[in-house]
């Protein structure tokens, strides 16, 4: 490693066993999206103590937060993003406790090596509701991203990838209006939500046999009606439109609202059919400097880099991807062919084997921060990639 390996590793020493004892808590009381009051607060609480200067809530979100370590002089302003939302019914399937302790525990063990004497900024933003709603999309709109120079942030997984693919995805709710009856007695004088989106569903089903390569839809019927005797006068649906490319989303979601109407035209139904901008997430874009300084650390760990893995998710995170400099890597805790959002993966997420990947994930999220810091013609080159790339904002001047 680096020169300053010996303070690092001593470094991640200290700060482990809080992270820990983080991710441990976190893992125990899973929270839905815009919910995590005890893992923000949690989080919040040991950064102080560290040292961190804390605002939370931040962004205008009651249980997002931003922690900052300044230097003495002008540099760099290198951000470790921490989710901590779980899952209905799984829990942390996701590996969010992970990804917040990992993340806070870098923080403070670059915090720790550099002292004071340097140039810049170490932050941790806490990020809410990366599962649903969009936390990283609101923080982005409300600036919590404008000064930043580069972003980072591990995802549990079943591999150690360092590149990883996203899909574009956005969120649709569609509710049916039809006329209640009696389902016996005079059925013709009702009009049946339920035929209605039941249409859809098959619509769907049979729409996905011409989606273009890596597109997916899938969805769920939220509401079915209120008894087996009543013509269901309502009934509403979730579902989600992703794609490998950001500019056919709105195809997507034209063909997707068509179908809504033609399902409700045929069942003589109305229909109300609503896209949450905010939970636009974006494709994932790399950062090949950023990637480099990550293989390297990762090899002196002693894990190996996998092939980047086919199988894309979405999150948030893309959306940061496009702002700033920003990577993403998996980190292994489960078996190969563990599945993602499954109460198996919790349990790894709170586990041994998620325990034995924090201290590593600390150490190689904090080395590349440090390498960032100290030589900011990494970030410049960083910038460049993005810009050539047709993205990256207007770019801060602490950087």
């Amino acid at each position: 490693m680096t020169d300053t390996a010996p303070a690092l590793e001593d470094a991640v020493a200290g700060v482990l066993p809080d992270a820990l004892d983080l991710s441990h808590r976190v893992h125990a009381n899973p929270e839905l999206a815009f919910e995590e009051r005890d893992a923000s607060r949690w989080t919040a609480e040991l950064l102080e103590r560290d040292g961190f200067e804390v605002t939370a809530p931040a962004g205008g979100l009651e249980t997002a937060l931003v922690a900052r370590w300044t230097g003495n002089r002008p540099g760099p302003v290198v951000a470790f993003a921490g989710e901590y939302d779980a899952l209905p019914e799984v829990g942390h399937g996701c590996g969010h406790n992970l990804m917040c302790s990992s993340s806070a525990g870098a923080a403070m063990a670059a915090a720790r090596t550099l002292g004071r004497d340097f140039g810049g900024e170490i932050r941790f933003i806490g990020t809410p509701a990366e599962e649903a709603g969009g936390g990283k999309v609101y923080l982005i709109n409300a600036g919590l991203f404008e000064d930043v120079d580069a972003c980072l942030q591990i995802h549990p997984s079943d591999s150690n990838s360092a590149e990883i693919h996203c899909l574009a995805i956005i969120e649709v709710v569609v509710t049916f209006h039809g006329t209640l009856a009696h389902a016996s007695a005079d059925p013709w004088l009702g009009k049946n939500a339920l035929d209605a989106i039941v249409l859809l569903y098959t619509m769907v089903a049979q729409w996905r046999q011409h989606l273009k390569p890596g597109e997916r839809v899938h969805g769920i019927i939220t509401h079915g009606g209120a008894a087996p005797n009543i013509v269901p006068d309502l009934t509403a649906g979730r579902w989600y439109l992703r794609t490998p490319v950001d500019a056919d989303l709105d195809a997507m979601m034209e063909r997707f609202r068509a179908m809504a109407e033609a399902a409700a035209s045929a069942t003589g139904c109305t229909v109300e059919v609503e896209f949450d901008e905010m939970t636009r997430y974006r494709t994932m874009l790399n950062s090949p400097t950023l990637l480099e300084l990550w293989r390297r650390h990762l090899a002196d760990t002693g894990i190996a880099d996998d092939p980047v893995d086919p199988n894309a998710g979405s999150t948030d995170m893309g959306n940061v991807s496009h702002e700033v400099p920003t990577i993403h890597p998996y980190m292994q805790i489960a078996p190969r062919g563990t599945p993602g959002h499954s109460r198996t993966l919790a349990a790894h997420a709170g586990g041994e084997d998620g325990d034995r990947m924090l201290p590593n994930a600390i150490r190689v999220l904090a080395a590349t921060a440090l390498d960032l810091i100290r030589d900011p013609e990494l970030v410049d080159r960083a910038w460049d990639e993005l810009r050539a790339a047709g993205s990256g904002r207007q770019r801060g001047t602490s950087g």
